[in-house]
């Protein structure tokens, strides 16, 4: 190979021959053409037995050596001249300081020579990491390799905003994979794979910290797959079928697994293209919303044949007819309303349609239908709250069910109809207004949406609507509103996300006797749509409202992202603050 050494080249032939093999039996093993590393255990087992390897581990090893002979080369070619460590004397000695263990006083010293701002800080950070039992006690080749990472981390965090933050995150995430040294290897070799670590680290310690619990994070970053728009439903359950194509369906426990290290993947996905500015605010909540009902599909369809497999379908007879019962997952709040964010909980409530007589499931193992049912949650939230290698799914909270806390886990779609009938508050309609089925049995879906419709449009208290909504609104901000002289917060604070959301509940649910297509979504901003077309909101009025919403949750959002609570300094969003207030007192005194 013309200009390259004997060695280079070899190397890179053997890379070759071996990338090449590892392609060959990947899409032999899954007959199909494919450029994915498998993540069911049978086919890492059947791929580990045709390259030659013992385990995974190994086979992953090597690989990653090979990729990083690769990646080491086609820098060497593709960014001749242009690298980020063309300062070789402050690189080696960076390494000199790393490999002589030097004081704090000592890095310091050099980092401020070097112009790096917050020097101080950097060089608390380094000395305290190279004094950790884990750093000291790495084998050789580990060493090496963390020697080498350590002024390329330094290079790169001197040119960010915030360098001691990046070299404090950057540094928690590599203390994770220091007995995974090829992923050091990679990060040394992967000048645009170690910018974006560097770079996601300073920007958020959500991302950071997700990396940090999770290395085989790491991967995606490697490995980067851009999203150049939102995730649907369907895409992603089209995704996690052919992850999980060779995952036995009776084994429950592996599928769980397989789908938590899916969805913790997606969202880390969303975060990075957040971040890149690839996806805006709404596209970003579609994205996490709909990766939250992939998952609940999912779940609920393994937790649904684990009981089958038992006790045989629920069924029951009505009208002498006998019928396979119908179960349904209804989510409220964020989830309801397209609003989902990073750790976000899960506002959800479960309803069955099983009525009539002999509701009795149909195997040899017979257990009366609300018995099957009361089971099927309790499998079901397992699936979603239990601590895995990657983390918990989601946190559930089923509140707003029908009595709240007294009430049935489920409830049968005419005990449900009969409780909005007869006992629901306004508060509860003002919840149903962001409800939607999100999984589960498209008749109960279908009886739901049914059931929302005849409430909302013919069932809200409109004598009593606006004291109704004062009062609840006056009693969570009295709750829940951190607000003070230093800070806004920006949920519960006056003329924040909370008042939009209490008005635009207001507004609907006086409008929706007689025009019930307010009523037709689920979210915020199509609902103040909807209430221009019927004549009850301004178009400018409501495009304002929805601008300062987006406003409040594009900083929510990237609070959230960074760990931080929703507040602000109060000097913060006065202009906005000011004109929701004003709406509100303009819409609420009208009816007065």
């Amino acid at each position: 190979m013309r200009g390259l050494s004997d060695e280079v080249a070899e190397s890179l032939a053997l890379a070759y021959r071996f990338l090449r093999r590892l392609e060959n039996f990947m899409q032999a093993i899954g007959d199909k053409q494919t450029h994915e590393l498998p993540v069911d255990v049978l086919d890492r087992s059947r791929l580990c037995l045709a390259m030659g390897f013992d385990n995974w581990g190994a086979l992953r090893e090597s690989l990653d050596e090979h990729r990083a002979v690769v990646s080491r080369q086609f820098e060497e070619i593709a960014f001749r001249g242009t690298r980020d460590d063309d300062d070789g004397s402050l690189r080696q000695r960076l390494g000199d300081l790393w490999k002589a263990q030097a004081t704090v006083d000592e890095w310091r010293q050099e980092l401020s020579a070097a112009d790096f701002s917050e020097a101080q800080n950097i060089a608390d950070i380094v000395v305290a990491f190279g004094s950790a039992s884990a750093t000291r006690k790495l084998d050789s080749k580990a060493a090496e390799r963390l020697q080498q990472f350590i002024p390329r981390l330094l290079l790169l965090a001197g040119e960010k905003r915030r360098p001691a933050t990046a070299v404090s995150r950057s540094l928690s995430v590599i203390e994770k994979v220091l007995r995974r040294s090829a992923y050091l290897a990679l990060l040394n070799e992967n000048r645009l794979a170690a910018e974006r670590l560097v770079g996601l680290c300073e920007r958020s310690s959500y991302i950071s910290g997700e990396i940090a619990r999770y290395p085989m994070l790491l991967d995606e970053l490697l490995d980067p797959r851009p999203l150049t728009g939102p995730l649907g439903k369907l895409q992603l359950q089209s995704e996690f079928a052919e992850r999980s194509k060779n995952i036995d369906s009776d084994d429950s426990e592996a599928r769980m697994n397989s789908l938590a290290q899916f969805q913790r993947a997606t969202m880390f996905r969303v975060a990075v293209a957040d971040f890149n500015g690839e996806l805006p605010i709404m596209k970003v909540s579609d994205s996490l919303t709909f990766l939250a009902e992939a998952v609940l599909e999912e779940a609920l369809a393994t937790a649904w044949r684990d009981l089958v497999a038992k006790h045989g379908e629920p069924s029951y007879v009505f009208d002498g007819n006998t019928k396979t019962a119908g179960f349904g997952i209804i989510a409220y709040g964020k989830l309801g309303g397209l609003e989902l964010s990073y750790g976000s909980d899960l506002d959800i409530i479960f309803l069955h349609d099983s009525k009539g007589s002999e509701q009795t499931t149909t195997g040899d193992k017979p257990l009366d239908n609300a018995v099957f049912f009361s089971r099927l949650i309790r499998r079901l939230v397992h699936f979603l709250t239990t601590h895995t290698s990657s983390g918990v799914l989601y946190e559930i909270d089923t509140r707003l069910r029908p009595s709240g806390r007294k009430g049935l886990l489920v409830t049968s779609t005419d005990a449900f109809e009969r409780y909005q009938a007869e006992n629901a508050w306004t508060w509860e309609q003002q919840a149903l207004l962001r409800a939607r089925p999100v999984a589960g049995s498209a008749a109960v879906g279908r009886e739901f949406d049914r059931i929302r419709a005849a409430t909302l449009t013919g069932r809200v208290r409109i004598e009593s609507l606006r004291d109704d909504v004062l009062e609840m609104r006056a009693r969570m901000r009295s709750e829940l509103d951190r607000s003070n002289s230093t800070v806004f917060d920006l949920k519960q604070g006056l003329g924040g996300i909370g008042d939009i959301e209490f008005l635009v509940q207001f507004l609907v649910l006086q409008q929706a006797r007689e025009h019930a297509s307010v009523i037709e979504f689920s979210d915020n901003i199509r609902q103040l749509d909807a209430l221009v077309n019927c004549g009850a909101v301004a178009a400018d009025t409501a495009a304002e409202l929805q601008e300062i919403y987006r406003k409040y949750r594009l900083r929510q959002h990237h609070l959230v992202l960074n760990d931080e609570a929703p507040l602000v300094d109060a000097e913060l969003f006065l202009a906005e603050r000011e004109r929701i207030s004003r709406l509100w007192d303009e819409y609420f005194e009208a009816e007065t």
